[in-house]
């Protein structure tokens, strides 16, 4: 086992000399083999151990066993506890889940607090193929076969391939004290249900199952691999990254097949689910500003392409121009001038550019995102139109919408930045004073000889 180890580890290359690792110890099998290993190989390790506080007792059992391995081993130990149920109240979420939130999240913290290079979790062979066999029940592309990965960021799992039952003989080979949790055994989990249903029936067939499982997903790691070659290839045909976007060519995705395939391999990433990757067909024949959410990215019809864009957490941003010397720090570049009529030998045409009549406003001015409901007069007219519909008119992208700045006096809009000024604040013939506004090109619309 030791002889294993050391070889895997070197296969990985999980890491090199002198860097430090935080091993993840719960007191299970698992992760006391771990940890044991660790310290025959002389590495510079560290110990942490997490009390979620949800079997009583038991829990309290588990940490001070933890600790107590620690000294034996000569490692520095650190122990959090956790309010599990607190989390799962706030988030909505399961047991599980939150306690996978949070003992990550203060891995993370840990590592970075005591100089730890990578964080050592003990996942062995079974929990892979576990993982494998519960991603083809749910559903699953080539992807979700390949088991659990041996590294993902600073995440190593060095046991990988040890089956349990080689962890459990060398454990007692060693005489290893360990904690055993009883929730292990309970099948109303659905892991528990392949770990002690699924599997042992499984090795009645061919007793070498795991080791044979662990070819094949090596086989599909290797699948896999291939598709993502092949994938990359296509998205850099059909994608093209411009700024802050991803701008997709419709009449180049429609010619892939087969078609569902190629839209899961190519939005996937994005966080699409499948069922909105099999959708994507229909948003293609559909009208300019359709669109699909995923949890990171949204995606939207625009005429002959789609756009593509990372979701950016909801804010409610103000900014206020208190007077024309002084206002808020802006998310952006934007010159204000005061200057009087004379001065002013042609109002600039340039879609940056706002020439108002400084007697009409109202100080402060409030500088925000546009919202439903909003609405202005036109340049060049005397009813109101909603902002909405003059982004149709206008045809502007969703994307650019949301991302568009409103300039407002109280609740009338003044200037939508970049596209449109309202026809109340003109320059007129009575006009004795002029406020000019000017944006760096960045913050409005891409502008084409068709715009202007």
């Amino acid at each position: 086992m030791q002889a294993d180890f050391q070889r895997y580890i070197e296969e990985q290359g999980f890491f090199g000399f002198g860097e430090r690792v935080l091993l993840t110890v719960s007191g299970g099998v698992d992760s006391v083999v771990m940890a044991h290993l660790f310290a025959a190989g002389g590495y510079d390790c560290a110990i942490a151990h997490c009390n979620f506080q949800l079997r009583g007792a038991e829990s309290d059992a588990d940490e001070t066993f933890v600790r107590t391995l620690a000294d034996s081993l000569e490692m520095p130990v650190y122990v959090k506890k956790f309010d599990v149920d607190k989390v799962v109240k706030e988030k909505g979420i399961s047991v599980q889940m939150a306690a996978r939130e949070l003992r990550y999240a203060w891995f993370e913290e840990l590592a970075d607090q005591h100089a730890c290079d990578h964080i050592a979790t003990a996942h062995n062979l079974n929990d892979s193929v576990e993982t494998c066999f519960l991603n083809l029940a749910r559903g699953t592309g080539i992807r979700g076969l390949t088991g659990i990965p041996s590294k993902n960021g600073r995440i190593i799992r060095p046991v990988l391939f040890a089956p349990r039952r080689e962890i459990e003989k060398f454990a007692r080979s060693k005489q290893l004290s360990f904690r055993e949790d009883a929730s292990n055994r309970e099948i109303k989990y659905q892991r528990n249900k392949i770990r002690h249903d699924v599997i042992p029936n499984l090795e009645k067939i061919n007793p070498g199952f795991i080791e044979t499982m662990a070819a094949n997903m090596k086989r599909f790691a290797e699948v896999n691999s291939v598709v993502k070659q092949a994938t990359e290839q296509v998205r850099e045909e059909v994608f093209e990254e411009k700024e802050d976007r991803i701008l997709v060519n419709i009449h180049k995705l429609k010619r892939l097949t087969p078609f569902q395939t190629w839209m899961h391999e190519l939005f996937f990433p994005f966080g699409f689910t499948r069922a909105q990757c099999e959708g994507i067909g229909q948003i293609l024949d559909s009208d300019p500003g359709r669109r699909s959410i995923s949890p990171t990215h949204q995606l939207y019809k625009d005429r002959d392409r789609l756009i593509l864009v990372e979701t950016r957490p909801v804010t409610f941003e103000r900014y206020y121009l208190d007077t024309p010397e002084r206002m808020s720090s802006l998310p952006f570049s934007m010159d204000v001038e005061l200057i009087s009529r004379n001065e002013l030998d042609a109002i600039p045409r340039e879609l940056f550019t706002a020439c108002l009549d400084y007697d009409e406003i109202q100080f402060p001015l409030t500088i925000r995102h546009w919202l439903h409901g909003d609405y202005f007069f036109p340049l060049g007219m005397d009813r109101i139109k909603k902002l909405s519909d003059f982004f149709v008119d206008e045809k502007v992208p969703v994307p650019e919408k949301e991302r568009t700045w409103i300039l407002a006096t109280g609740r009338k809009i003044v200037w939508i930045m970049g596209y449109r000024i309202d026809n109340r604040f003109r320059i007129t013939d009575r006009t004795r004073r002029v406020l000019m506004l000017r944006l760096q090109s960045d913050v409005g619309p891409q502008v084409t000889e068709k715009n202007l």
